[in-house]
């Protein structure tokens, strides 16, 4: 078939790409892949690796799908792959594959990194069909995505779905938060918000990480920023789902006794934050944080719960807990994707002999200790940098 393949360094450029860019990521339900994610990419770290779409129109003009990259030395990636969880290209269901592949062709013999890809999607052969030369792909790590079919049910008919005991939990700890101190869910609703609430949200985040093995991930001042610029542009799509559990007092567990009230009224303070959006019919959790000092009282839970509800009364089909297979996680989730990344090249490419390295001390450290491998990653850290599936966030 005929198509209309162009690289275009600003989407900007051509009238009305970005509307039809976005219907296309609304219907995947796929933030990551939407012209939002990308432009706030775009502000905070094209710099260093310059973002750019692959664009693919078929003869009669309609737009078939897009690829929305960035470019590093000879290496592609998805543009936000670093501060993002899943990739595919924005294609209409059932075309990615063939987009894949026409897009392919107009790049260059460049290796492309393909990180969190569904496994065993079909485009990513397509793909590597597309691009010039003999191409194989190496995995570097798998991972998964748990979830929520959402579908049918009511919160009652969720709630009834798992164990007594999670049962008996939710609406307990709930009743103590609510009833008991006071407490309420206040979302993110004006863009004088935004800004506040983005700070207070990492604040909480990383008082939850900060006495954890490992820390946060999402602690440095370029992903805040950026985050603070999706966030805008989320709640302006009417996609942020940015929630706080709130207590009357100063926060202090102890400061108001259970069945009393603050003294002051609407002098709140702020002991969970959840942070998600919903997209066409998805219902994305990104990230939570609360303050440890009330983690007795499971302020993470009864918040996370309350998302769940809003998206069942909401209509989301879904409740897609994104990247990682926390045990927290899997309480709500019933379902989950598998995930992995990839390094699309030649046999003979740098990049894909540096992956097939990357992947043998993955394999060769997976049944260490955390201590060891943590002992191992400082010590080599000058050379995992170089490695093509790190995430610089």
């Amino acid at each position: 078939m005929s198509r209309d393949v162009e690289i275009l360094a600003d989407p900007a450029d051509e009238p009305g790409l970005t509307d039809e860019w976005r219907a296309l990521a609304e219907a995947a339900g796929n933030a990551f892949v939407s012209p939002e994610w990308y432009a706030a990419y775009a502000r905070h770290y094209g710099q260093d690796a310059p973002p750019f779409v692959v664009r693919v129109r078929d003869a009669d003009g309609s737009l078939a799908g897009l690829l929305p990259l960035c470019r590093s030395g000879r290496t592609v990636r998805f543009a936000g792959a670093n501060v993002g969880d899943r990739f595919a290209p924005v294609a209409a269901a059932g075309r990615e594959a063939e987009v894949a592949r026409a897009a392919a062709g107009a790049l260059g013999r460049e290796a492309v990194v393909l990180h969190n890809v569904d496994a065993g999607a079909a485009w990513v052969p397509a793909l590597g069909e597309g691009l010039r030369g003999r191409v194989a792909a190496t995995r570097l790590r798998g991972g998964v995505m748990p979830f929520v079919p959402l579908t049918g049910h009511t919160w009652d008919s969720f709630l009834g779905a798992r164990s007594r005991n999670f049962r008996q939990q939710v609406r307990r700890k709930e009743r103590a938060l609510v009833d008991g101190l006071g407490a309420k869910v206040r979302a993110t609703s004006s863009p004088g918000e935004v800004a506040a609430d983005v700070a207070e949200f990492f604040r909480l985040h990383n008082l939850r990480w900060d006495e954890r093995e490992g820390g946060s991930t999402i602690t440095s001042p370029t992903v805040h920023a950026f985050h603070a610029d999706f966030a805008a542009a989320a709640l302006e799509r009417g996609w942020l789902r940015m929630s706080f559990l709130e207590v009357p007092g100063d926060g202090n567990e102890h400061s108001t006794p259970i069945g009393e009230r603050s003294s002051t009224p609407g002098d709140r303070t702020a002991v969970a934050a959840l942070y998600a959006w919903r997209i066409g019919g998805r219902y994305a959790y990104f990230q939570a944080g609360f303050d440890p000092e009330w983690a007795e009282k499971s302020v993470g839970l009864v918040l996370m719960a309350h998302t769940v509800r809003e998206a069942i009364e909401e209509g989301a089909e879904e409740y897609d807990l994104l990247l990682g297979g926390e045990t927290y996680k899997a309480r709500f989730a019933t379902d989950e994707r598998a995930v992995e990344t990839l390094v699309v090249a030649g046999a003979l490419d740098p990049t894909r002999l540096l992956a097939q390295v990357d992947a043998g001390v993955r394999r060769a450290t997976d049944g260490l200790s955390p201590e060891l491998r943590a002992r191992l990653r400082d010590a080599a850290r000058p050379v995992l940098a170089r490695m093509p599936g790190t995430r610089r966030r």
